[in-house]
């Protein structure tokens, strides 16, 4: 059996897919976010949730504990938004109540500490698993600031389900199964966490093997490694188009990108800048994915930053259904559409803070990691 798959652009095509299928779900509905936010977007995906554990299913949500930190992109640090934050984090709170007052089974994962200190340790998954026979995979999370982003879900069918849903009960239970193995040729998934880089390596694997054309699109693209693998692809005669936000919604990451900006500037390399629809000049896309050679693609919720990388849960499936390519394809041509050109900046400051970053959280996870009581948590 092969598996199918339908590329769902925007929050309102991926909700209008998984209304339709909703009714033809009769067992068990399992739904995991990073973010979901006790907003408009959050009451009406929760109201979905609700009404099939009336109709008796086995449906459970689970959710990282970021938001119980920063909602709709507002951090500690912007002490004048705290007073809605709070009251948004309220109504969050309120909302997961009375999911688990109606029937929903409700977990959260990975708690970002005391004062924070695990917060960059996150569970960065987004899927919904209908019945072990229809998902959805991709960046999407649910709050009214998140689906205003230029983002997708994919709709599976195949054997692929299978494995999402064991990704998902395996995490509810308490311990991550491991989806490690790269099958070359077929479709697969890849899960990683703090201390196993499936994902990552499997991605810098697809671009050292890129003979002709490789592209990425990512919302944080970043790093030594992958930055030297995309360059290396280009000498070597691969032509390489990057779409990154034109205005990312982090400041850090404005700041860190222009280094990558001047060291993948090459004949081979064109770098673009979402700006979205007229009406939504400077748009951010926080869309994943990479197609090599029009013959293998993935997506998921990696950004490919590496920092990310060493410490977050993430999947991502790999595919080489020519059609999904073909439809990706046509994706990544209407996206440059809406974005133009990124120029070389004449100056690289400010990457040094990342590099620090990174080597303190290389040293950190490796601490962390000899905790058998924090690998069980986190991992």
């Amino acid at each position: 059996m092969t598996n199918h798959f339908e590329l769902c652009t925007g929050a309102d095509v991926f909700l209008s897919a998984l209304r339709d299928d909703l009714p033809g779900c009769q067992r068990s509905l399992y739904a995991q976010f990073m973010t979901y936010e006790g907003d408009a977007s959050g009451q009406a995906f929760s109201a979905l949730l609700a009404g099939k554990a009336a109709a008796g299913l086995d449906v459970r949500l689970m959710v990282d504990g970021y938001t119980d930190v920063v909602l709709s992109d507002v951090y500690p640090i912007k002490l004048h938004r705290q007073r809605a934050v709070q009251q948004e984090r309220a109504r969050t709170r309120a909302m997961f109540d009375d999911l688990r007052a109606r029937g929903v089974g409700v977990k959260r994962t990975a708690p970002p500490g005391f004062m924070g200190r695990y917060m960059l340790y996150r569970n960065h998954k987004k899927m919904v698993v209908l019945d072990e026979r229809i998902a959805f995979v991709g960046g999407i999370n649910i709050s009214d600031h998140n689906y205003a982003w230029h983002d997708f879900m994919v709709r599976i069918e195949g054997p692929l389900v299978c494995d999402l849903a064991r990704d998902f009960c395996s995490t509810w239970d308490g311990a991550t199964i491991a989806f490690d193995t790269p099958r070359p040729g077929s479709d697969f998934v890849l899960n990683q966490c703090a201390g196993r880089y499936s994902i990552f390596d499997e991605v810098l694997a697809m671009i050292g093997h890129a003979a002709h054309s490789l592209v990425i699109q990512s919302p944080y693209l970043l790093g030594d490694r992958i930055e030297t693998a995309i360059r290396a692809a280009a000498e070597r005669g691969v032509q390489v188009t990057i779409i990154i936000p034109f205005r990312s919604n982090k400041l850090a990451y404005r700041v860190w990108s222009r280094k990558l900006r001047r060291r993948l500037d090459h004949a081979n390399v064109a770098l673009y800048g979402y700006q979205g629809m007229a009406a939504h000049a400077n748009g951010m896309t926080h869309s994943k994915l990479i197609v090599v050679d029009d013959r293998r693609a993935s997506f998921g919720s990696f950004n490919m930053i590496e920092l990310e990388g060493l410490t977050q849960k993430e999947l991502n499936v790999f595919t080489s259904s020519p059609a999904f390519i073909t439809r990706l394809n046509a994706f990544i041509a209407d996206d440059l559409a809406h974005a133009v050109p990124l120029p070389v900046p004449r100056t690289t400051w400010g990457r040094f803070s990342y590099s620090l970053l990174y080597r303190f959280f290389t040293w950190w996870t490796g601490r962390l990691l000899r905790n058998s009581d924090w690998t069980a948590r986190y991992c």
